[in-house]
Parts: C-alpha cells; structure tokens; sequence
C-alpha cells in the first residue's frame, strides 16, 4: 500500500508547486494525486497542469477546472457583463481557457468528480455535492453529509480541497479515536471516519502562506500536513504581468510583502 502526496488548489501558481514538487521527490513517494483546482486566480495554468501530467498525477475535478471546461466547451459562457474582467475567479478561467495546450485541456475535460484511494475517497468539495455545485465543508455542521456518506460506503477517510485549508472534521458519536502526534501528524487508525481538508498549494486561506500539502501513509494510516515555502512575490508579480486581477497577488502576501508589492507596481 503506497505512501500518497495529495495536493489540491494549486490554482495556476507554478511557484508554489515548483517548490512543493521538490520536496515531494525527496520524500519517496508511491504517488501523487491532487484534489483538482488546478486552474484558476493564478498565472500558470498551462505550465501546472504540465507539472502534474508530468510527475503521472492522478486529479479529480475541481470547480475552477469545471469552469474552464465549460468555457472551452462555449467560448460565450462568461457572464455578459464585462465586470468578469475584474472578478479574480472568471479572469482566472478566462485566462486558463486561453492559455491551456490542447493536451493539457483534453486531460482536464476528462478528470473525475471521485477517486478511490487505498485507505479512502479523494474528491474537490464533498460526496454531497451536486455536479454543478462545490458545498464548502468549513465546519463539522457543513462536514455532516459527507461524513454520513462515509459512514455508509465504508470509505473511512474522504480528502478534500476547495475550503484552502488544513483541518480534519471527525465523526462526531466515533467509537474510533484519532491518536495525534504532534501538532501535524495524526494516526487515523481502521474504524475512524474523517474528512480531511487537505489545503492549498498555490492559495492557502487558513494564515499560513506557504505551500500547504498532505502527506497520507495507508500502511501506517499515519497522516500528516505539510507546507513549503516558494517565492511568493515571484507568483504576485506574475499575476499582475498577466494583467489579472491583483486582488489574486495579495492574498498570496503577508502584510510586509504586500507593502512591498504595491510600491513594486506603483499602487
């Protein structure tokens, strides 16, 4: 049973994931896999979907991917109104539509909502979701479908991204206990039924800037967050000479950097 990279939310920051697959090449890994948002907000959309295709990662569907896809499949489903300009989440797929190869869009077409991994279940947002929309699980109130379909599958362990963060949402009435060892690692032993929030490479949302990643160990059932440090200036700079959104560039920045990076580019 293999030692399993999962990454997820790279969102077009070939930066982060530059710095995250490094890491992930000293740690003898038996796979990778991503928990899709591949696209989107950032500037490399093509050259990220290159990276994963090219280290054999297996990806499921986010809603930026989604996106991309539907504007590549009609090139009008933009909003009418041209504000979409403005908008860092409709930019961000504009711009992943424009710039993705033909191969790289192929493979993006085709990725799956699901996909079972030993010891567990990968998807985006939630088992509850409908196809066309990405519930976030913020909360164990928001956890309590999934957990439900966990419980019922004998799935065990879902993995998640969508939410940009790194936190676990455990059966509430669980008559299995998680064992942590320290404050990143946790044993997750048969029995226990969880959703992991896997976080974000290329955007994390939950005060910690650096590249968030996982690393999930099925034969140890020993999981464990992980996070890489990147330039992530480099990354803002490059949203803005893509000429999107700069809202995307600050919340790759803490509050030195982004004083920096406005006097950088004459805000």
């Amino acid at each position: 049973m293999p030692k399993i990279v999962i990454l997820s939310d790279i969102h077009a920051n070939e930066p982060a994931l530059k710095a995250v697959l490094r890491e992930v090449a000293k740690s003898k890994v038996d796979r990778v896999v991503c928990g899709g948002d591949t696209v989107g907000y950032g500037a490399s959309s093509n050259a990220c979907v290159s990276r994963l295709r090219k280290v054999s990662a297996t990806s499921v569907m986010g809603n930026h991917d989604y996106y991309t896809h539907c504007l590549l499949v009609d090139r009008t489903a933009l909003p009418a109104n041209r504000d979409w300009r403005k908008n860092p989440v409709w930019a961000g797929v504009a711009e992943a539509a424009r710039t993705l190869s033909d191969e790289n869009a192929a493979w993006l077409r085709t990725l799956p909502r699901e996909l079972v991994i030993p010891g567990g279940v990968l998807a985006h947002a939630a088992l509850h979701q409908h196809p066309e929309q990405w519930p976030y699980q913020r909360s164990l109130a928001d956890a309590l479908p999934t957990l439900a379909l966990l419980r019922e599958s004998a799935r065990g362990i879902g993995f998640f991204g969508h939410t940009h963060r790194q936190e676990i949402f455990f059966e509430p009435t669980a008559a299995v206990s998680p064992e942590w060892l320290s404050a990143t690692r946790v044993h997750l032993p048969e029995g226990v039924v969880c959703a992991v929030m896997v976080g974000s490479v290329g955007q994390p949302r939950d005060g910690d800037l650096r590249a968030a990643w996982t690393l999930w160990d099925s034969d140890t059932r020993v999981l464990e967050f992980r996070h890489s440090d990147y330039p992530a200036m480099t990354a803002a700079q490059e949203i803005v000479a893509a000429d999107l959104p700069v809202e995307s560039a600050l919340r790759l920045l803490d509050d030195d950097s982004v004083r920096e990076f406005r006097r950088r580019i004459g805000m």
